[in-house]
């Protein structure tokens, strides 16, 4: 995106529309290496925010914006996926598990039933909501105010209802809404895996052979500093052999997924780079920890016939805990 001429043409007017408006991911980067500390992405999010009161946005964003509305997530999903685990009423668990809207995917949801057999082999006591709202991480960053503050007033009603106090999430889009606009206590599932990990509370049954490196999500990595974790918990898994992309920590590139890149496809997809740092270290698989990036990079592993494959963590974990 050349987020100049975005910003030149939005303030001038010359383009209401301005379509590189919309292609900024809200990854960070651009805001975290900003030598005077400008405030790059609030001013795209608030740029979107008067656009969409004209009533201009791309078709596959107002789909996306309509589908979270009428259905609950992105996707337009009608059937709404049943996990074994218990209910969350009345305060009777410590951590409610937030699945989020990803799991409406197929492929997410396959992640999160591992994440519950994960913590409930760890003895973490946890439960889940009989209905969830999407968070509106990304509805947020789309500029519609109005609906994520409806999506977050039902969330919070839910939460009260079932005496919340406690949060894990799968997603980092999760993480970040919850933890900074809800202002709930939310942690990622890495961290509390870890700790479980550290205390012996959950154990390894086999090695996991390959190299792995790690894919950092920006919604961790950037904006809420969540590094360590996940790698710590990677190299606590026996048999895995963990090598750095050149990029990665706070500097690691964007999946392409975020801002409703997940519902997009553009001429230039940073998946695409990704999995070639990727193939570059030698590994054998490509290790993420949020469901749009798990999306976003194994269609681009495909598309590019990559002999890389990619993974949730918790998959790899779940691989040597069974």
């Amino acid at each position: 995106m050349n987020l100049r001429k975005a910003i030149a043409r939005f303030l001038s007017r010359q383009d209401f529309w301005s379509g590189e408006l919309w292609n900024c991911t809200n990854c960070l980067i651009c805001q975290q290496r900003c030598p005077r500390g400008i405030k790059l992405v609030d001013f795209i999010v608030s740029s979107r925010s008067e656009v969409i009161e004209k009533g201009s946005l791309p078709r596959e964003l107002r789909d996306m914006l309509e589908n979270i509305q009428k259905f609950r997530n992105p996707f337009g999903a009608l059937r709404k996926p049943e996990f074994d685990a218990k209910i969350a009423e009345n305060g009777n668990f410590e951590y409610l598990l937030f699945l989020g809207c990803s799991v409406y995917d197929q492929r997410v949801q396959k992640v999160a039933e591992k994440a519950i057999e994960l913590l409930k082999t760890a003895r973490v006591d946890f439960a889940i909501l009989p209905e969830e709202n999407c968070c509106g991480n990304d509805v947020k960053a789309l500029g519609e105010q109005g609906l994520f503050e409806m999506l977050r007033e039902d969330n919070i009603s839910r939460f009260s209802r079932a005496g919340v106090k406690k949060v894990i999430t799968i997603s980092p889009h999760c993480y970040n809404a919850l933890k900074n606009y809800y202002g709930i206590e939310t942690y990622h599932i890495a961290e509390i895996l870890l700790r479980k990990v550290q205390k012996a509370e959950l154990k390894f049954s086999k090695p996991f052979e390959g190299i792995v490196t790690y894919h950092d999500p920006c919604y961790l990595s950037r904006h809420n500093r969540l590094i360590s974790e996940p790698r710590e918990l990677l190299k606590s898994v026996p048999g895995v052999e963990f090598t750095e992309m050149q990029r990665n920590k706070e500097l690691s590139i964007c999946c392409g997924g975020g801002s409703g890149g997940i519902v997009r496809d553009f001429a230039w997809r940073p998946s695409v780079e990704r999995i070639k740092e990727a193939m570059l270290t030698g590994a054998n698989f490509l290790a993420v920890s949020c469901p749009f990036c798990l999306i976003m990079l194994e269609d681009s592993a495909k598309v590019k016939k990559a002999e890389i494959k990619v993974l949730d963590l918790i998959e790899i974990l779940y691989d040597s805990v069974f």
